[in-house]
Formats: C-alpha cells, sequence, structure tokens
C-alpha cells in the first residue's frame, strides 16, 4: 500500500476544484439553447462557505464550529501524542487513544443530526409556504444540510486516521 504524498492530494484538490469551476462556465454557455443559457451569479451574490455558515441559524452554527473544532483537535492530541510514543507514557496514550475514538464515533453522527435539523425545517418551510420555491430558494439550506455532513465525515475521517496512525506508532515501539 502506498502512502499518499500531501503535495499529490492538495495537487489533486487544485485540479478538481478548477475542473468544478470549468464545468460550470461551460455548462453557463450551453450551445444550442434557445436561450442564451444559464447565467452564473454576480461573484459578490455567490454562495460561498463562509456565507452558508454565516446564514446558518445558531443551532447549526454550533453543531458546524463543534465539529470543526473535533477535526482539529484530533490533529492536535495526534501531534502532542507523537512524542511520548517511545517514552512509555502508556497512561497518556491510552487517554489520546480514548479522546480520538470519541471524536472518531461522533463526528459523523453529530454532522448528520445538524443535517437533518436543517432538511427538517427546510420541508416544515415548504409545507407551509404557497407557492412553491425555486430551487435557487433551497438550494443554500440544502448546502447548509451538506456542510453539515461533510464537517461530520471530515471530523470522523481525521479522528480513525489520526488513531490508527497513533496506534500503529505504538504497536511498532513495543516490537
Amino acid at each position: 500500500m502506498q502512502r499518499l504524498n500531501l503535495k499529490t492530494l492538495v495537487l489533486g484538490c487544485a485540479v478538481a476544484l478548477a475542473t468544478g469551476a470549468a464545468q460550470a462556465q461551460e455548462a453557463a454557455k450551453c450551445a444550442g439553447c434557445a436561450e442564451d443559457g444559464l447565467t452564473l451569479v454576480p461573484p459578490a451574490e455567490r454562495l460561498t462557505l463562509g456565507g452558508v455558515f454565516a446564514d446558518a441559524s445558531l443551532e447549526v452554527q454550533v453543531i458546524l464550529a463543534l465539529l470543526i473544532a473535533a477535526a482539529l483537535s484530533s490533529l492536535v492530541i495526534w501531534g502532542l501524542s507523537l512524542p511520548k510514543v517511545g517514552k512509555g507514557d502508556a497512561r497518556a496514550l491510552a487517554g489520546a487513544l480514548g479522546r480520538l475514538r470519541i471524536v472518531r464515533s461522533g463526528g459523523a453522527p453529530l454532522g448528520a443530526l445538524g443535517a437533518s435539523y436543517v432538511l427538517f425545517a427546510g420541508f416544515v418551510g415548504l409545507a407551509n409556504v404557497r407557492p412553491t420555491p425555486s430551487i435557487g430558494v433551497l438550494a443554500p439550506g440544502w448546502a447548509e444540510a451538506a456542510l453539515a455532513l461533510m464537517l461530520g465525515l471530515l471530523a470522523t475521517t481525521v479522528g480513525v486516521l489520526c488513531e490508527r496512525h497513533l496506534e500503529a506508532r505504538i504497536r511498532g515501539a513495543a516490537a
């Protein structure tokens, strides 16, 4: 199994973002359409990651902030625990692994809870509004739900990776 190079990962993410932007521009041109096709929203009006967070309700903002803090704390716990591996500090390492397991097991359910809360509130709102709003009105709520789910998966993934790497280092030091 090959190790994933950080530079390769960053380059892959950059290519994916650039490809997505290029596809959006191509879709906007819509060759052969009766009208001019799709029109991209001006940059000042575009929905951004920060805009999704800022427009979220306080409850969802708390969930999103907890998930970001969980992912970052996993990295901090992992980084602080690595020097202790060869020193035989079993109690500190057990505590670090326990904290990483908490993040690992709690991130995805918390993200799913945030996403389901946003979707539920949106569906209740849809049921109570006539005429039914367009997808452009609904998209920010869906983006908010997707962000909550994505951050939950991110926190869980970071927790799992840090935990597994730390466990492997402990096993390697014990051998």
